[in-house]
């Protein structure tokens, strides 16, 4: 079964490259946001529950899950995440071939290419996903509150600055401890029709990790908590 899968999931990809890598990013993304959502709330029940006459009842892991929430950061890998990795993956084979690095190269190769992958990426995509994410975020809040959609936009901006501010140096040395021998592994020792889908799975905590540290001071008050 799991042979049979992976062998439609590379025909997909041989066939219809940018449609099955964007609906796999998709995938991804909703998989870490619902990671990282699930671990929020259960970090919000147990703060909840130190405090004094807490009422108790038992409730599911995903009580309080925000599907408009998701629905942003899923629809971030269709708009940006796997459009933008795929022009610099482009990119970045093209000006690599002048110097004769073959698909599968030696070490020191995987990790010039590990290299060259992480750093454009990080710095163009994580600039991006920070002003898209809470942009959308804050289009959608103002719907939910039937407000124009730009409503409140200048704040919407300082929320963007101070978040750059606040993660991106975090985002760009967690990145680099995590891709770049990732990366180098993958281009090392994985063969070349099972990148895709290796990558994937790391990409899974990744984006759990993105999407909690986007809304890591957006917590709420409450007086219900988990049994």
């Amino acid at each position: 079964m799991a042979t049979r899968w992976l062998s439609w999931y590379q025909r997909a990809l041989r066939d219809h490259p940018f449609r099955t890598n964007v609906a796999s990013g998709a995938i991804v993304m909703l998989m870490g946001d619902t990671i990282a959502q699930s671990i929020e709330l259960q970090e919000k029940r147990n703060k909840q529950s130190t405090g004094q006459h807490m009422r108790t009842v038992r409730r599911s892991p995903l009580e309080g899950y925000d599907p408009a929430r998701a629905a942003v950061m899923t629809s971030w890998s269709a708009v940006g995440d796997v459009p933008i990795n795929l022009m610099l993956f482009s990119l970045i084979n093209r000006a690599m071939q002048p110097f004769g690095i073959p698909p599968v190269a030696s070490f020191p190769q995987s990790l010039l290419k590990g290299l060259c992958f992480f750093i454009p990426g990080v710095v163009v995509r994580m600039p991006c996903f920070i002003f898209y994410v809470t942009a959308c975020e804050h289009v959608v809040q103002n719907v939910k509150e039937r407000r124009p959609l730009t409503y409140d936009w200048v704040e919407c901006m300082g929320t963007i600055g101070d978040k750059m501010h606040a993660n991106l140096l975090t985002i760009f040395d967690r990145g680099a401890q995590l891709w770049v021998p990732v990366n180098t592994m993958t281009f090392y020792a994985i063969p070349v029709l099972y990148r895709p889908l290796t990558l994937s799975c790391v990409t899974v905590g990744w984006m759990a990790y993105l999407s909690y540290l986007q809304h890591f001071e957006e917590e709420e008050d409450g007086d219900i908590v988990s049994a």
